[in-house]
């Protein structure tokens, strides 16, 4: 059984024990590319908030559409709802999106449940909107809104209506309710504004679905391409095709920058899953010498290798980091186990020996490209020019250490946000540092196969976990 690791574009894939799988196909840096341009004349001093779902665990580019406000109007984002409040208590419009793709998606004036929202309304009347959605509704009215008062009381309190507008916009099966609430005070100018601010909406021409309906896509792909195998979800955001597990989490991430590529970022993963199935012993415990020039160090979350993957061989690192150790094959990598290396009767030390000694070879037949950034006198900035699945592993490497000397000085710090990717910055400027420290955590939380949100230090003495105060 084994577990998997899906590619970059042109990379690996990698596997070892339990045949699960995660992948990795890099991040797009043109994520918001997908939301059309503003159509209509909007105030040119209007700030742009670009939205969507909640995002949780599975976090990425997943944008739904944009809105344009004026900027005397406050925003706040929670749990996928945005909401803007107008200048001097004014009113609150409120904007919630969400995914339906049932025959029952169209009927979008029922959607709105005015009749529960206001069971004490009067005045209503449907609104005129602009071209924002491929449907939409909208009406305003004024409701009474008592809240908690005793009957009591409100046979001697004056009756308060408030002015409120509704709209329910659609476009595929992107849905966006918009509701706005006047204050006790009535402002007329923000009823206004929060009716432009609705048709200032953009959708985004090609969405990103949310997880449990990517989950579904998988699904029926497998099926369509592999009809012979058992395909269905399981727990923790996995499929099990035939005797696979089949982990979606960075299929998703990668998913989410490049939704019109879901063939293509899917369908290899589900092709190699079934091909491993299919391997014999010589493949799963091979002698030694076959694969010894092919032993390579790759860097690992210690807290998922210790909670997922004990039975692969691991060397606890820095940072939260651990290095495990995988046999390199032509488009593929597999992880060792701790029962083929007794099999070898090989030591750990001498495990990692082996695999650094292949690393530097690897990049001496290919060698890594930099982007460098900065001046000479000042905080200078490195990265690797290409995506690798060994890019940060070779920072286990004293040579290397010493070749980045050459460019960043004695003394430099890293991140490592993903398997692929990774920053050295000089130490001229806490400052600088501290910036990309805050750039590190959210490619963190962005990237596929993420390694850490934290930074390390280099120096002549070995490389610990950064730490400037």
């Amino acid at each position: 059984m084994h577990t998997i690791a899906e590619p970059n574009p042109g990379d690996k894939i990698g596997f070892g024990v339990e045949k699960c799988w995660s992948q990795a196909n890099n991040n797009s840096e043109e994520r918001f590319s997908r939301i059309r341009t503003l159509s209509r004349q909007t105030p040119t001093h209007w700030i742009q908030h670009t939205a969507g779902p909640d995002k949780g665990v599975y976090s990425g580019p997943n944008d739904w559409y944009s809105v344009w406000f004026p900027p005397t109007w406050t925003l706040e984002v929670a749990e996928g709802t945005v909401g803007l409040t107008a200048p001097d208590g004014g009113g609150v419009l409120s904007l919630t999106c969400f995914w339906r793709e049932s025959p029952e998606a169209a009927e979008i004036q029922k959607l709105l449940e005015i009749e529960k929202l206001f069971p004490c309304r009067r005045n209503v009347r449907q609104l005129k909107l602009g071209d924002t959605a491929d449907q939409g509704i909208g009406f305003q009215g004024q409701a009474l809104l008592s809240g908690e008062i005793p009957w009591w009381r409100r046979l001697f309190r004056k009756k308060q209506w408030r002015n409120w507008r509704i709209w329910s916009l659609r476009r595929g099966p992107v849905f966006v309710l918009a509701l706005y609430l006047q204050s006790d005070k009535p402002d007329h100018e923000a009823e206004s504004i929060a009716g432009m601010i609705v048709n200032s909406i953009e959708f985004n021409d090609e969405p990103a679905c949310p997880p449990e309906i990517f989950s579904q896509r998988v699904i029926d792909l497998a099926r369509s391409k592999f009809p012979l195998l058992d395909c269905e979800a399981i727990a923790d955001f996995q499929i099990k095709l035939g005797e696979s597990k089949v982990n979606l989490k960075n299929f998703y991430r990668s998913y989410l920058s490049s939704p019109e590529q879901f063939d293509s970022i899917v369908l290899p993963a589900l092709a190699t899953v079934v091909q491993v199935q299919g391997w014999g012993k010589n493949q799963t415990e091979p002698e030694l010498e076959t694969v010894k020039n092919r032993i390579m160090p790759m860097l690992y979350p210690e807290d998922v290798w210790h909670d997922r993957f004990p039975n692969f061989v691991g060397t606890p690192w820095v940072g939260g980091l651990v290095v495990l150790y995988v046999i390199d094959e032509s488009r593929a990598y597999w992880y060792i186990r701790d029962d083929l290396i007794e099999t070898w009767n090989l030591s750990r030390d001498e495990l990692h020996r082996i695999a650094l000694e292949n690393l530097n070879r690897y990049f001496e037949d290919q060698p890594m490209e930099f982007t460098v950034a900065g001046e000479e006198q000042g905080p200078r900035l490195l990265v690797p020019a290409r995506q690798d699945a060994y890019n940060t592993s070779r920072l286990l490497s004293e040579s290397f250490h010493e070749k980045l000397r050459g460019v960043l000085g004695g003394e430099f710090a890293v991140g490592t946000p993903s398997r692929d990717f990774f920053v050295a910055i000089s130490l001229d400027s806490t400052e600088t540092v501290e910036h990309v420290r805050k750039k590190v955590e959210d490619d963190f939380q962005n990237m596929d196969h993420p390694l850490s949100d934290r930074m390390l230090l280099v120096t002549h003495d070995g490389v610990t976990e950064y730490a400037p105060w």
